[in-house]
């Protein structure tokens, strides 16, 4: 009964793999044989950066076989568009300049993989920096509007010491828990009321 129980194994695929690779392999050398002499000669440098880069995003060979194709894919349309034979793979492998247009291309791309990422954390730094100026400049505004109550103990850059946080239930400067809070809403309404008592003035007066 406990064999019965037990799952039956997976099915082994890589045998498949190994199979259909075969034979799109064999396919391949058999109809574009001058196609992967050229491929597998121009894109070496790709082939070195997957084989070096351990990451799982493969960024390095993304960059680097990216623009290493595409230096190579000129010397593709010229070997299609041609001579498609071993010839015509030979004569572009054996130049010296397709090679270092290629291998050039592929080298640019190892640039832009080891440069790029410095400038935009360097650049990303820049950025939050400059917005935690922004947000501390506006706390040292709105302490120096409504005072240090509102802090609640938090200590506002420039201003001293922090000031303790005040227990709970016990009296505040604000009149009870909370009384930074309590003392700006009251501020608030008592602007608000000014500003209502001086707009019904002048009905008053005229009255």
């Amino acid at each position: 009964m406990s064999r019965a129980m037990i799952p039956p194994p997976p099915p082994r695929r890589r045998g498949k793999f190994w199979l259909y690779f075969l034979l799109i392999s064999v396919t391949m050398i058999a109809v574009a044989f001058p196609t992967i002499i050229v491929v597998g000669i121009g894109m070496l440098p790709a082939m070195a950066s997957w084989i070096t880069d351990r990451t799982d995003q493969k960024y390095g060979f993304f960059c680097i076989g990216g623009l290493n194709f595409a230096g190579m894919f000129p010397y593709l349309m010229d070997l299609w568009s041609g001579n498609h034979n071993i010839t015509g793979a030979l004569d572009i492998v054996t130049d010296v300049f397709a090679l270092a247009v290629m291998y050039g291309a592929a080298m640019a791309g190892w640039m832009v993989y080891t440069v790029i990422p410095p400038v935009i954390t360097s650049f990303m730094t820049v950025l939050t920096e400059r917005r935690l100026s922004a947000l501390r400049a506006n706390q040292r505004r709105i302490v120096d509007e409504w005072g240090d109550e509102v802090t609640l103990g938090i200590r506002a850059p420039g201003n001293g010491p922090a000031k303790p946080a005040p227990r709970p239930g016990a009296p505040t400067s604000g009149g009870g828990p909370g009384g930074g809070v309590q003392a700006a809403m009251a501020a608030m309404e008592a602007i608000e009321a000014k500003e209502e008592a001086d707009g019904d003035a002048p009905m008053g007066t005229a009255q």
